[in-house]
């Protein structure tokens, strides 16, 4: 597929980009810029009404994989990048979605975050872990998985507080040997950082970093060339960017980021989010009242160049 780039049209919106400056949570004193971005990114493709709760996205073997959120079939799916049409089905034959939210990948293995925790009370937070040699050409397939389990050290209470606790998360990226989690807090806006091994067992996470958001965050993608972390999420469904320069794997905010706002996008809940080549992201909303299921594509480098 012949993807369209942005670059020209970003330079004619050059002049309608807005920018404020803000102080991050961390204690290193960097600063991120905030940039309103002033449409809708171009659409990538709509999707099918199968997975009208896609939560997140890998881009593999040339083509899109999504999946549905809580109670969906614990499924993921290949999708043809021009018709947003299911091509694959591959299902997980030992696993359940209770809650699944985010999805990356290595050179051999597909990661699936079972996650979720809207009401802040679950004790069976876990990775699935999937053999990509298992995934061959049948339209259907059926493979097993691996079971990374782990826990919050710092969670002290498991009270059911529906949509009003900081234990919740969305977003996971592949990072060297290790997988790193974000957390989507409710309550104070931030987002927390932990990392545990890609082997099958289970952990007990203490907190990495924290950053202050100001929103939640739903979804994650890094770069491993150009050490480029990316965030997603939204507040009060209005959708943003974050995009993190230099990110080590330790910190979040110690060196420059940016906060795109999709301010035309308004009612979305974008969901998930991947790099598709060393220029462009594309990033997933469910189906809303205003939007339906859609991948829209941008160049968060390009929208950044407007300020240096």
């Amino acid at each position: 597929m012949l993807l369209q780039s942005n670059r020209f049209k970003f330079l004619k919106l050059g002049l309608l980009v807005f920018i404020t400056i803000n102080l991050s949570a961390q204690s290193s004193e960097k600063l991120t810029t905030v940039v309103s971005f002033p449409e809708i990114p171009q659409k990538f493709c709509y999707l099918s009404k199968k997975v009208n709760e896609t939560s997140g996205l890998i881009y593999y073997d040339n083509h899109i994989w999504t999946f549905n959120d809580s109670q969906g079939e614990p499924e993921i799916y290949r999708i043809d990048n021009v018709t947003g049409k299911i091509i694959q089905t591959v299902r997980l034959n030992n696993a359940k979605n209770t809650d699944w939210e985010d999805i990356t990948h290595d050179e051999n293995y597909i990661y699936i975050g079972d996650f979720g925790n809207n009401l802040g009370n679950r004790n069976d937070l876990r990775i699935y872990k999937v053999n990509k040699s298992m995934i061959d050409d049948r339209k259907v397939v059926k493979v097993p998985s691996e079971i990374i389990a782990f826990s919050y050290n710092d969670q002290t209470s498991f009270t059911v507080n529906n949509r009003s606790n900081d234990y919740d998360c969305e977003s996971l990226i592949s990072f060297g040997d290790s997988l790193i989690i974000f957390t989507k807090n409710w309550v104070n806006g931030n987002t927390r950082m932990y990392k545990m091994p890609k082997l099958a067992g289970m952990y007990q996470l203490d907190p990495v970093s924290s950053f202050e958001i100001n929103g939640l965050v739903t979804g994650a993608d890094y770069h491993e060339e150009k050490n480029a972390l990316i965030l997603i999420g939204y507040k009060d469904y209005q959708p943003f960017l974050y995009y993190f320069t230099d990110f080590d794997g330790q910190q979040l905010g110690n060196h420059q980021s940016y906060k795109i706002k999709l301010n035309k996008m308004q009612g979305a809940q974008t969901e998930g989010v991947c790099w598709l080549n060393d220029d462009l992201i594309i990033f997933s909303n469910e189906q809303t009242k205003v939007f339906m299921q859609t991948v829209f594509q941008l160049n968060p480098t390009d929208v950044v160049k407007h300020i240096e």
